[in-house]
């Protein structure tokens, strides 16, 4: 299993969203080895779809039929555009956020991997499906962040996050709810079953708070 050209066709943030079958996802997983890898595989709970050989078939079947994939000269088979930029995260990522969406009766997820050269967003969908999407490369992931979590309390007043940042050697977790007018963040101490909160944010603060968990500030 290879990558081709890892940037090529890349799906754009607001302009091109691309789904997945849990099969091609499972293939996906299943390009690179290593600790990144593993990480990934972890991040979205995907232990058992990795060991699932006729699911990955399956993947690879589908990824050829939708030209993600290819067969070279000597018969090995290698993902392509799209394919193997959502390879590429998956397998190569140096730092994965979880973002979970809540509201009083539900939650949504989105994760965001960065790998050197790409950046995509992740959300899951019905029956095992991901869509993909890239993440704007004039803003920065902090700021991606911010975004999607203001417009998630746009859409569902009362609606917080919980955002959980890793990299292979840490984990932070930071808590965002929306106030009236302002943020109020929470770093949550599972020693000591507390949550130092900062109330009083506006959006620059708020993205402060986001790069001091990403290790950034």
């Amino acid at each position: 299993m290879t990558v081709q050209d890892p940037t090529q066709q890349e799906p754009r943030l607001g302009v091109d969203v691309i789904g997945f079958g849990v099969g091609e996802f499972a293939y996906l997983l299943n390009v690179f080895e290593g600790p990144a890898r593993d990480r990934s595989v972890s991040v979205f709970r995907a232990e058992e779809m990795i060991d699932d050989v006729t699911l990955s078939t399956a993947g690879a079947s589908s990824l050829l039929a939708r030209d993600l994939a290819a067969v070279d000269d000597d018969g090995d088979l290698g993902v392509k555009g799209v394919a193997a930029a959502v390879a590429t995260a998956l397998g190569q990522a140096t730092r994965w956020t979880e973002i979970s969406l809540l509201t009083g009766e539900s939650m949504d997820n989105v994760a965001l991997l960065e790998a050197p050269g790409v950046s995509l967003m992740l959300q899951p969908r019905l029956l095992g499906t991901w869509f993909v999407f890239a993440q704007d490369p004039a803003i920065s992931s902090a700021e991606a962040t911010l975004r999607v979590v203001r417009q998630h309390v746009e859409q569902n007043p009362g609606g917080s996050a919980y955002l959980v940042l890793k990299t292979l050697a840490s984990e932070q977790h930071l808590l965002i709810r929306r106030e009236e007018t302002s943020w109020t963040t929470g770093v949550p101490d599972f020693d000591k079953d507390e949550v130092a909160e900062t109330a009083g944010l506006d959006d620059a603060g708020l993205l402060a708070a986001i790069e001091d968990a990403r290790g950034e500030a």
